[in-house]
């Protein structure tokens, strides 16, 4: 399965009166994942909105600036622009995924993160009936599809890109990025009793052990991490409607196995053992709950600007792993027809 329009030649043309917002779409590609950050959701509007703002009061100069009529637009347009900018590194228009899950029909609608656009071919997604994209001929491993630590609920959609970047010691290295999509029913006696939170955790522990914990030349060198699985934490995230919601975060580090190609276009898979930072979701969205997971090197995590295509990111944008987080909804429907098929941007 190729991700199709993810590109930004593909995107849809936005109208003039958001042209702010198109310019910043364009400028933001990625962003740190790591939810520990500043709250950069509290202060954004400060700072890369007040370009985008003088554009938007430009137009509305020329288009005829005093009346009630251009100050209405330029309202709502502003306002747009202040709910979508947390959002821009991740496309605009959300994929739709359509699910069987225990007898029910749903409908998941995430936007994706812009990293993972096969314009660079090294970016894929994956699902059980996907077979190698670099080798047709070969299923893909049930590891690099949904780690066993990670298989709670039914898998959706693995999405994943090869990347190289420059560590924390200086370093140019290859690794991978992979984000994990899973759906289960909500249940309220589950929620209450957080055997879902406990269940998670059970798993990762099993992968993040004593074997797997940061040597003391890792320790110098991220002192920020803490080896091992750490606690849940309950975050409030914004939405793309203005709104916020709440979900729950685990964070795990330790030194584990990520494949990844070892050369642009090649078929070749190497999994080397890479200090890593796990980052898992809990998103209650309608009758359904969403298990969302990141698997990244540590380094990705703690880098504030990741150049891909010589794009850099604004210091106030919201952590990719959040912001893809409040863009997630689910829907039941009635039946799923034979023609509907997973469609983005």
């Amino acid at each position: 399965m190729d991700l199709k329009g993810f590109s930004p030649s593909n995107e849809p043309a936005m109208e003039t009166q958001t042209v702010g917002l198109a310019i910043v779409s364009r400028l933001t590609v990625f962003w740190p994942f790591d939810d520990n950050a500043s709250s950069a959701c509290n202060s954004w509007i400060e700072s890369m909105p007040v370009r985008s703002t003088r554009i938007l009061l430009t137009l509305v100069f020329l288009a005829g600036c005093g009346s009630s009529q251009y100050e209405e637009k330029f309202e709502t347009s502003l306002e747009t622009l202040r709910n979508e900018t947390p959002f821009s590194s991740l496309w605009p228009q959300p994929m739709s995924i359509p699910v069987l899950v225990e007898g029910e029909n749903i409908i998941l609608k995430a936007r994706i993160p812009r990293v993972f656009d096969t314009k660079t071919k090294e970016a894929y997604v994956l699902d059980q009936n996907t077979p190698s994209p670099r080798n047709p001929e070969v299923a893909v491993t049930a590891d690099r599809l949904w780690p066993t630590f990670l298989r709670v609920g039914t898998h959706l959609r693995t999405y994943e890109v090869t990347l190289n970047f420059r560590n924390v010691t200086g370093q140019n290295v290859r690794s991978s990025i992979r984000c994990f999509l899973a759906v289960m029913p909500r249940s309220k006696e589950v929620d209450a009793q957080g055997v879902l939170s406990k269940r998670i955790t059970e798993k990762l522990k099993q992968a993040f052990n004593e074997n797997t914990v940061l040597t003391s030349r890792q320790k110098k060198s991220h002192p920020q991490l803490k080896s091992g699985v750490g606690g849940w934490l309950a975050l409030e995230v914004p939405m793309p409607n203005g709104k916020t919601r709440e979900i729950e975060k685990l964070e795990a580090n330790g030194n584990i196995q990520l494949p990844y190609y070892m050369e642009p276009g090649k078929q070749a898979i190497q999994n080397k053992t890479n200090l890593a930072t796990c980052l898992v979701y809990i998103i209650r969205s309608g009758e359904e709950t969403v298990i969302f997971s990141w698997l990244l090197p540590a380094d990705l995590v703690a880098l504030k600007n990741i150049a891909v295509q010589a794009v850099k990111v604004p210091v106030t944008q919201l952590p990719v792993a959040r912001a893809m987080a409040g863009t997630i909804q689910v829907t039941q429907v009635t039946n799923l027809s034979t023609d509907t098929t997973e469609k983005g941007n």
